[in-house]
């Protein structure tokens, strides 16, 4: 097995997941465990790991460059079990070895791992480690996306190795940015951040204005997962900048399930109605995204530069449908209000008796940070010819107010 050489010295040794289809509740095309050694004059460092299972990729592509005992470094930049599965075996084959994160990392570690004996080193932001010609430099950053993360800064290659932060999950023979497309490599970028960063974003912005303050100059990015970006490099930030702000196309998302096609009905209409007035529109029917319809995990991608976001679903045993309960759960987690721009939302569905589905997703709306713009649009039965008249009406009408956002 081969590392990568991102510059003189310095290397990705990680690992391929092929076969991950899951993980945090979305889908993936498989990802990577990226670790990266930096081989100084006086010192090597090893920076972040993979994931349990997956450390024989590491090693081997660690004996591509030097002996793995050669290393006298060890950095942890985050303590989820996908950057340190291999620590524990790496404490055994390094006795002793400075292992440099931060204190709540060190609390992690210790409810993760049996780590008697381990040689904890913990740092602060501006911290440094000269390793004989490459200065390596901490910069904390708390809950971005745990307490415990922080960054490494690689000075002379200004090489940012920010560990979660800018990642993406995919698995490919392509390291590099330029090497997947820019294209797809922003987009794997934003179902990252859609999914796992929206609820951070405001420190997401301060821990970015900090950065620029501190005139660190960034020549690549070296994530976690995903491709490492180093012709795109302005291209992303520009990107984190404005998804965190909320910055949004005239676009409308439908999410919705449905029963017996009333629902699905509605929601047709709805988008014949947001498309009369010129405003795009998404239309995402809740499956399991594998054989048919969208996963959650799609859906709220696509809400990420939406304005506007409509969820629908038929009323059962006085709830909302299994799979919009499942979504407006995620949902919740995901938090778009968050965002500095407010996106806007209605409900609307079908009932056999009394309702109450759009009731909950209302409530639901606004407990994900989204301003209803009504109470919602609920129909008994099968909607007739003046229902989908109000159906049209009332997409024309979300799309005027998005229009004007």
């Amino acid at each position: 097995m081969k590392a990568t050489k991102l510059a003189q010295g310095v290397y990705w040794v990680g690992a391929i997941d092929w076969n991950l289809r899951d993980y945090h509740g979305y889908t993936l095309p498989g990802t990577t465990y990226n670790a990266y050694l930096v081989v100084g004059k006086t010192h090597t460092a090893l920076i972040d790991n993979t994931y349990p299972g997956h450390e024989y990729q590491m090693m081997e592509r660690i004996r591509d460059i030097i002996d793995p005992k050669k290393i006298d470094i060890i950095v942890m930049n985050h303590v989820e079990k996908d950057h340190s599965g291999a620590l524990p075996g790496l404490a055994k084959l390094l006795p002793g070895v400075p292992i440099y994160c931060t204190e709540a990392a060190v609390h992690g570690f210790r409810k993760h791992y049996d780590t008697e004996g381990w040689n904890f080193q913990t740092v602060k932001s501006l911290d440094k480690i000269d390793l004989g010609g490459k200065t390596l430099v901490f910069v904390e950053a708390p809950l971005l996306h745990w307490p415990d993360s922080m960054f490494t800064y690689l000075a002379e290659d200004q090489i940012l190795f920010p560990n979660d932060a800018f990642g993406q999950h995919i698995a490919s023979c392509e390291r590099f940015d330029d090497e997947l497309g820019k294209e797809a490599s922003l987009a794997h970028a934003q179902k990252f951040f859609a999914n796992l960063i929206v609820p951070l974003a405001p420190k997401v912005l301060k821990k970015l204005d900090e950065v620029t303050k501190l005139g660190i100059p960034i020549s690549m990015i070296a994530p976690s997962h995903g491709v490492i970006w180093r012709s795109y490099v302005s291209d992303l930030i520009g990107a984190y900048v404005n998804w965190c702000k909320g910055v949004s196309k005239d676009k409308v998302t439908i999410v919705y399930d449905t029963m017996h096609h009333s629902t699905d009905l509605m929601a047709q209409t709805l988008a014949e109605g947001i498309m009369a007035e010129g405003v795009a529109v998404k239309v995402c029917i809740l499956r399991d995204g594998k054989f048919e319809g969208n996963h959650r995990s799609n859906v709220v991608t696509e809400i990420l530069d939406s304005k506007a976001v409509l969820i629908g679903s038929p009323t059962l045993q006085d709830e909302v449908y299994p799979t919009v309960a499942d979504f407006l759960s995620y949902f919740h987690g995901v938090r778009p209000g968050r965002l500095a721009a407010k996106k806007i939302g209605c409900a609307f569905g079908s009932h056999g008796g009394q309702g109450g589905a759009i009731r909950i997703i209302t409530d639901g709306l606004k407990k994900a940070g989204i301003e209803p713009v009504n109470d919602g649009y609920e129909l008994l039965y099968k909607p007739d010819s003046d229902e989908l008249k109000k159906c049209y009406a009332l997409g024309q009408d979300i799309a005027r107010r998005v229009k004007a956002m």
